[in-house]
Parts: C-alpha cells; structure tokens; sequence
C-alpha cells in the first residue's frame, strides 16, 4: 500500500468516489455487526493486516485440491482440522462436500481482534496490543504501516487503550452460520509452528500457509516437522496454494505419514509450491 490512508466509502462526496475508485475503501467499522453483509465482510477483510500473512476471502477456491480428499480417502467419522483457515470460507466450503465427517476445526492465529470504539473512530488492535487500523466516518489508516499515521494517531490510541475492547470476529458470515447451527464444527486459535494438542486429527489441511512468500526453508520445514509430529501414522496432510500465476489455479498435494517421512498419496496438475520440503527423506530427520 503506498498511502497507508484511504477515504471511506459514503463519507464523501459520491462524485469524489467516482472519480477515484482507489482511494475508497468499505468502512471497517461493519465488522462490528453481528452479521455483516458478505460482499461487505469480504471488501473489509482484505484491508486487514494482521501477522506476517495475507487474510485472503474467496468461496470456492479450494476446490481442484479439495478433490484429492474426496477421491481418495474415506473420510466418515474423521476429525479434519483446518490450520491457516482465514475467514473460513473455504472450511465451509469442504465441510458441505464432507458429510460424513466426525468434526472439524477452524484454526487460525488470527481469529479475533479487539475493537474500541472513541467517539466516532473505531481503533482495532491485533491479539499482541499493536493497533492495526484506526477507522473514523471519513479515513480509515494503518499505524502498524506508516510511521506517520502511527504519530498522528497516537493520542486516539492512547485513549482506546484506556477503554474497554469487544472482540470483533475474523470469521466470515457463512462460516459464523456454520459454528452456531453445527456441533461438529468449532474454531481453535492455533500457531501452525506450535504442536497441535488434543486428539490427534485425521487430515490436516494447510493452505496459503507455508509459503516462499512468507517464510524461508528452514521455517517451512519446521513447520512442516510439527505437522507430522501431531498427525498418527496413516494421517494425511492436505497442502494447498494459490500462486496467482497465469495458467495455474491452484496447487495441492496430499501426503501420507508413513514410517518417518511423508508419501505423496495424489495431487493437482501443478504440485504445491513445497512438494520438494514436504516430500524430502530429510525432512523429519533434519
């Protein structure tokens, strides 16, 4: 982003909105609603940024990696657990293809945020205390971007500091649908670097995770250490990315834990960015 402030949609002039279509953006302050609009919810997300990762909205955009599960593996009674699930669209999306499953987790390291509301600005702050975004009925900026917008904000800060935070949801209003109305589904906070703990799942299903774009080899493999630690031997990992590279739609690679390494069970016609980690004889060794 190369102005780390923006106007807000329907506090200016509809002409001026017209003229520059880029320098508006949704208010963020919708996020406060019980049940936000999708088309709302999804404009508001992608300004979002919380973490080393990119929230990322978009129904179905699983699906050719989706298939791998389906086809190959019989997944009645199965605990899937969803790591790096975002606003879960995606979760929803494979849970009304599944539906037999015995349960299944949404995780994610970015579930909530906290929200203040200081006379007409809203200030949001990640789960550490770093204020993310401060929105008022005009401007929306980001503090965590700029050194200069961190400045000027900071007595609005300071403030909402001083007052108490609600929660504000990172869930989508399908998947929000989806964890009131079936038991079966539940979310988690959970940091993929972490061992999972409870039951061990079935399938873990990583995407948009374990990137190039966002860690180096040595996280990823460590990462990817911790995922067959907590998977029993015969667990399979699903692994899936969408490298936004023309011709190609979506990776995804399943993978057995077997013995002490991963095999590869099926993939898409383009294997995921980190088949090579994922499938090295050094992996769990190293």
């Amino acid at each position: 982003m190369r102005a780390p402030v923006r106007a807000v949609r329907g506090g200016w002039p509809a002409a001026w909105e017209r003229r520059a279509p880029r320098l508006f953006r949704t208010d963020p302050r919708v996020l406060l609603e019980e049940d936000p609009s999708a088309e709302d919810f999804r404009a508001v997300m992608s300004i979002i940024h919380v973490g080393e990762t990119i929230k990322i909205t978009q129904a179905d955009r699983h699906a050719p990696a989706d298939a791998l599960l389906r086809d190959h593996l019989d997944l009645a009674g199965a605990t899937v657990v969803d790591i790096g699930a975002s606003d879960g669209s995606t979760s929803v999306d494979l849970v009304a293809k599944l539906p037999d499953l015995g349960s299944y987790v949404i995780a994610d390291l970015y579930l909530e945020l906290s929200a203040v509301e200081v006379g007409r600005h809203v200030v949001l702050f990640d789960p550490h205390g770093t204020c993310v975004l401060v929105a008022g009925r005009r401007l929306v900026g980001w503090p965590s971007l700029s050194r200069v917008v961190r400045v000027l904000a900071a007595p609005l800060v300071a403030r909402a500091r001083r007052r108490p935070a609600r929660p504000v949801l990172l869930l989508g209003p399908a998947a929000r649908r989806l964890v009131r109305e079936d038991p079966r589904v539940t979310t988690r906070v959970h940091d993929v670097f972490q061992p999972w703990t409870g039951p061990a799942p079935d399938v873990v299903k990583v995407a948009n995770l374990l990137r190039r774009l966002y860690f180096g080899d040595e996280d990823i493999r460590r990462a990817l250490r911790v995922l067959f630690a907590g998977l029993p031997e015969g667990g399979h990992l699903l692994v899936v990315d969408n490298p936004r590279v023309p011709g190609i739609d979506v990776r995804g690679g399943l993978y057995r834990r077997s013995g002490d390494c991963f095999v590869p069970v099926a993939q898409t016609e383009h294997p995921p960015e980190i088949a090579d980690l994922i499938a090295s004889p050094e992996l769990v060794r190293g």
